[in-house]
């Protein structure tokens, strides 16, 4: 399989079941110091030659997060994808203004209790490198299973994203999954996710 991976690659993958099942591999994040050794621990993520691999990492019912290696941005890089046969497009690289963001904003809107921790709980997930579990039922347990799967699906699709940002962009040069946390602070100010944080951040 080509490694210039995109939406059709990763699509194929997954139907033809060439991935990789390697569920709750990483349950709390680490620290940024140590994002790099953890990845290629559990996942051999930097070990060279890096041959193409599609792996399934987060799985809640239908909605799935892959990762895809390698790409070029460090040596311990990776690609993360949404999968879910009730997404358009079905599979997705999850950006932060147009996806995450979004799905951000809705959540807050479904209930009084997302609405005023679910701030709270990206601050535990990305700084205080709580797991999503704990997360959940520190903040949400006492919701309806569907509000908690809702959740639970943000937050793994952010728990990556942030382990990507600290693999590429590694403290204390760059800021990591700092900056990925900065959009959530700004959301929470009352930025719009599609007009406004791209002004702000580069990401």
């Amino acid at each position: 399989m080509s490694w210039k991976w995109n939406e059709n690659t990763v699509l194929n993958a997954i139907r033809q079941g060439n991935v990789q099942k390697q569920l709750n591999v990483i349950d709390e994040l680490p620290q940024p110091a140590d994002v790099w050794k953890v990845l290629d621990d559990r996942l051999q993520i930097c070990r060279k030659p890096r041959s193409p691999r599609l792996i399934l990492v987060e799985k809640v019912n239908d909605y799935e997060i892959y990762i895809s290696i390698p790409d070029g941005k460090s040596n311990c890089d990776f690609i993360v994808w949404r999968y879910s046969p009730n997404l358009n497009p079905p599979v997705k690289i999850p950006k932060h203004d147009e996806d995450l963001g979004s799905m951000y904003v809705d959540l807050k809107k479904k209930d009084r209790k997302i609405d005023e921790y679910l701030i709270n709980a990206t601050f535990k997930l990305l700084r205080d490198r709580w797991s999503v579990n704990q997360i959940i039922n520190n903040y949400f347990n006492d919701l309806s299973i569907t509000l908690k799967e809702e959740i639970r699906k943000f937050l793994v699709t952010l728990k990556w994203i942030g382990l990507q940002e600290d693999a590429n962009y590694p403290p204390p040069k760059y800021l990591g999954s700092k900056m990925t946390l900065a959009v959530y602070a700004l959301l929470e100010a009352g930025f719009d996710p599609k007009k406004d944080i791209r002004k702000i951040l580069r990401f």
